[in-house]
């Protein structure tokens, strides 16, 4: 399969995303996702990042939520650490991209065979 710069911009785009800021690394892949369907190469990135995305932003939630009762002051840290893990894995994910490979979010692929 021949990867053109614009499908490699595209998936590095999708995984990096939460540099845009606000809710822009949700909205980001998701359009990805939506406008490159007949796409495989850039599809598979998209998907495997808005999964990505959307499983930290669920855990920031609900910790944000265990916060109220003081319980979720507990797992602030993991929360820390599970940002750090998308940091470092959406980083390599890019890095595949740009070289023209698929690449597959660990703990996550379960929720993305789903989509």
């Amino acid at each position: 399969m021949n990867i053109t710069g614009e499908q490699k911009l595209l998936a590095i785009l999708a995984h990096l995303a939460y540099l845009l800021g606000g809710l822009g690394f949700i909205i980001a892949p998701l359009v990805i996702l939506l406008l490159r369907k007949e796409d495989p190469f850039v599809y598979h990135h998209a998907k495997q990042a808005l999964v990505a995305h959307l499983a930290i932003l669920a855990a920031s939630f609900i910790t944000s939520l265990l916060c109220l009762i003081l319980v979720g002051l507990l797992l602030v840290p993991v929360v820390g650490l599970l940002w750090l893990v998308l940091l470092i894995t959406s980083v390599i994910a890019a890095v595949k991209a740009a070289d023209g490979q698929f690449y597959e979010y660990p703990l996550i692929q379960r929720l993305v065979s789903k989509l």
